[in-house]
C-alpha cells in the first residue's frame, strides 16, 4: 500500500543530525556551506542512452505496484538543474511578474516550496527551461546501474539526505554532497519533493514507449519525486512515485528544471 504523506508545516530549520557510519567507500559528513560552489542556474549533463527505470526488486525490498515493471528506457541527452530551484532564483521570476509571489520565504539558498505544478512549470518556462519528464528525473537521480538511491543501495543517513528527523525543515541546497547522483545532481532525495512534467497513472510503465516516454496524455494528478524533509527512507528511493493534484501547494513541494 502506498505510504500516505501528511501535510507538515515547515518549522524553523534545525541542525542536521550526524550520520551513522556507512559501508560504502564514499561516505562522510556533508559540508555545511550550503550551495558552496553551486551557482544559481547551474546544470549537470545527462548523456543519451538507456537506463533501467522502476523498482529493482533484486536490491530493493520496498517496491510499490506503480513502480513496476522494471524496464529499460532510452532517453535523448538533456541537462537538469544541479539543485532544487532556490528562493532567491524564484524571487527573480516573481520580481519580473512571471511567477506569483510567495510570502514567508526569507532564506535565499533554501529551495522554494509550497508551489503548485503550474507555478513550477511557469518558472521553468521563464528561465528558458522546462520541468523534467518523470523518466529524465529518474535517470538523473540514479544513473544506469539500477541503484536504489542516488548514492547507491545503502540506506540513507543524514549525511546523504535531509529526511525524517534530520532537520525538520528544508535546508539550503547542496548541503548533502555525499548524496549526489552519478551525474552530480544534489538533493534528489529529501529536502523538498520535486514536481515533474508527467501526469500520473499507476499502470503507465506497462505501456509506456521505450524511447523518451512523455507520460500519460491526461490525468487528474501530476507526479512529484524524491521525497522531502519529513519522508521515511523508502520514500527517498529513486523509483518512488507520488501523485498530487496540480493545484496542491503543500509545504514540501518544490522543483528543479531541465533543458
Amino acid at each position: 500500500m502506498r505510504p500516505i504523506i501528511a501535510l507538515m508545516v515547515a518549522a524553523a530549520a534545525g541542525a542536521a543530525c550526524s550520520g551513522s557510519s556507512r559501508d560504502n567507500a564514499d561516505s562522510g559528513a556533508a559540508g555545511s556551506g550550503g550551495q558552496a560552489g553551486v551557482g544559481a542556474g547551474d546544470m549537470v549533463a545527462v548523456p543519451a542512452g538507456a537506463f533501467l527505470m522502476g523498482c529493482n526488486g533484486a536490491v530493493d525490498q520496498n517496491c510499490n505496484a506503480d513502480e513496476s515493471p522494471y524496464h529499460s528506457v532510452d532517453l535523448a541527452a538533456f541537462s537538469i538543474d544541479k539543485t532544487e530551484v532556490t528562493q532567491a532564483a524564484y524571487a527573480a521570476c516573481a520580481d519580473a511578474g512571471a511567477c506569483p509571489a510567495i510570502l514567508g520565504m526569507p532564506s535565499d539558498l533554501v529551495p522554494v516550496h509550497g508551489v503548485g505544478w503550474a507555478t513550477a512549470s511557469a518558472y521553468c518556462t521563464w528561465a528558458g527551461k522546462r520541468l523534467p519528464t518523470e523518466a529524465e528525473w529518474e535517470k538523473a537521480a540514479r544513473g544506469t546501474d539500477g541503484r536504489v538511491y542516488p548514492w547507491g543501495n545503502s540506506d540513507p543517513t543524514c549525511d546523504e539526505a535531509n529526511f525524517g528527523t534530520c532537520a525538520g525543515a528544508p535546508l539550503a541546497v547542496g548541503e548533502r554532497s555525499s548524496g549526489a547522483s552519478p551525474y552530480g545532481a544534489l538533493d534528489m532525495a529529501g529536502n523538498v519533493a520535486e514536481w515533474v512534467a508527467d501526469h500520473y497513472a499507476a499502470d503507465y510503465y506497462a505501456a509506456s514507449p521505450a524511447q523518451n516516454p512523455p507520460g500519460p496524455a491526461t490525468g487528474a494528478n501530476y507526479v512529484d519525486r524524491g521525497g522531502w524533509y519529513r519522508s521515511r527512507a523508502e520514500q527517498l528511493r529513486a523509483s518512488f512515485r507520488e501523485p498530487n493534484s496540480p493545484d496542491t501547494a503543500l509545504s514540501y513541494l518544490g522543483f528543479r528544471c531541465a533543458q
